[in-house]
């Protein structure tokens, strides 16, 4: 049967390159220097390459211990975790430390790594909001938990409502459920929302009498639709 197209574009995983979205050039840039690091010395780099790529690649080479090809340390290499602290003290207001920052390889494998950690049987559960992003769900179940899932509210702008939270856990509790972290994604994926300081301050009310850990999937916080602007859980004390 013919139809009226020629291709199929998977988007379903989040592929924006196979949608012909042009990479950021600087990243892979200062990579391909810190791969190949006798070419920052090259006579041709500075044709070939930008003068802040050359002095970026230079940075990384004399602090990363092997380069590239050899293991790192167990957080992830500690000027990029130095770099990660400085963003999120900037961006809370709130001081950040190097040292409880860990890199993993994608926000995926964050979210796996954190699953496993707290699931320790199959009673063991993480509530996930609906809809969510099915790796959530999948995750858990990989890990022998149980998926405890509570509803956001469409009518609010998809916003968090406590009375939920707290109807979800009784009833998972009821049925035996250690309910053990709460995942909370903000911006949503797939709704889109950003929660309001306000209502990030009732999530962290409830989690901390509760005694829940917070997993705040924050991946999409630069992908802002809407007036409400992104604020992290991080810069919501009580």
């Amino acid at each position: 049967q013919k139809l009226p197209f020629d291709e199929i574009f998977f988007c379903n995983i989040g592929n924006p390159h196979q949608l012909h979205q042009k990479p950021v050039t600087y990243f892979r840039q200062v990579l391909s220097l810190m791969d190949y690091p006798e070419m920052v010395e090259h006579p041709s780099a500075s044709s070939i390459f930008p003068a802040d790529v050359i002095e970026r690649a230079k940075h990384f080479i004399a602090n990363v211990p092997g380069g590239t090809g050899a293991y790192s340390e167990s957080q992830g290499i500690g000027l990029v975790r130095k770099h990660v602290a400085e963003f999120i003290s900037k961006r809370d207001g709130v001081e950040a430390s190097a040292d409880d920052i860990f890199l993993t390889d994608g926000a995926s494998q964050g979210v796996a790594v954190s699953t496993n950690l707290l699931i320790r049987n199959e009673l063991d559960g993480i509530m996930i909001p609906i809809p969510q992003y099915p790796l959530y769900s999948a995750t858990i179940s990989l890990c022998g938990g149980r998926a405890v899932g509570y509803y956001l509210n469409e009518a609010k702008g998809w916003s968090m409502e406590v009375s939920e939270l707290k109807s979800a856990l009784q009833n998972a509790r009821s049925e035996g459920t250690h309910v053990r972290a709460l995942a909370v994604i903000n911006p949503g994926n797939p709704t889109g929302q950003c929660l309001t300081a306000e209502n990030i301050r009732e999530v962290v009310k409830f989690c901390e009498e509760e005694n829940l850990v917070i997993m705040a999937d924050e991946v999409y916080q630069a992908n802002v639709y809407g007036g409400v602007p992104f604020t992290s859980f991080r810069s919501c004390p009580l």
